[in-house]
């Protein structure tokens, strides 16, 4: 049996998920209409189809564990999904590839892998779903270094903007970090390790200085 504040911490975690599986989903959309190569335009149709498969796996989960809850979305995460949408209306690939590929889904990656542990302790559940779940966010994150490092590579004004946009994104998920700090400890985990192992695993050329 799971104790009721666990509980609770846990489902405002994938409620958070499902929204940031959501931004997702509508970030790799959008980006499927912007780019010419058919390879990267299909492994965008099926990321899309994924995010959207997770968020709905997020929203199921949390009403297993509280049926009837009414967790709200963390403030600092619409902030940031407001963040990336000013990106998609601009058709800012760069911009929205380094929030969403690299920071958003970095950063997701961290919590599934960091908290799978916590999660199995306390007796989640749904461990081959994450699993699967785990090795399709690393897809995803994978597939935007390809991307942006190809805009690096092609585009020298590029090459300057994302270390600074990965900054900006990075900024805001600290911001997050904080205000659901109650959800990490609750899983036996340290809040504050969350951004710097974020910052450590990004490659050097995006690494803010």
């Amino acid at each position: 049996m799971m104790h009721p504040e666990t509980r609770r911490q846990t489902t405002r975690l994938f409620v958070a998920l499902e929204y940031g599986e959501q931004l997702a989903h509508q970030c790799a959309m959008q980006q499927m209409r912007w780019i010419d190569d058919p390879r990267a335009r299909r492994f965008l149709g099926v990321q899309a189809r994924q995010e959207a498969t997770h968020a709905t796996f997020y929203r199921r989960a949390a009403d297993w564990l509280t049926p009837g809850h009414n967790e709200g979305i963390p403030g600092s995460l619409r902030r940031y999904g407001t963040r990336l949408q000013q990106a998609l209306d601009k058709n800012d690939l760069c911009d929205s590839m380094t929030g969403s590929q690299i920071v958003l889904e970095g950063f997701g990656e961290q919590i599934i892998t960091r908290l799978n542990r916590g999660m199995d302790n306390h007796g989640v559940g749904f461990k081959r779903l994450r699993r699967i779940l785990l090795r399709q966010e690393q897809s995803h994150y994978a597939f935007g270094l390809r991307m942006l490092r190809q805009q690096a590579d092609s585009t020298p004004a590029a090459a300057s903007r994302i270390p600074e946009l990965a900054a900006d994104y990075l900024q805001q998920v600290n911001v997050m970090v904080h205000e659901m700090s109650d959800v990490f400890i609750s899983l036996d985990e340290d809040p504050d390790e969350y951004c710097n192992e974020l910052l450590a695993t990004l490659p050097g050329w995006i690494r803010p200085g």
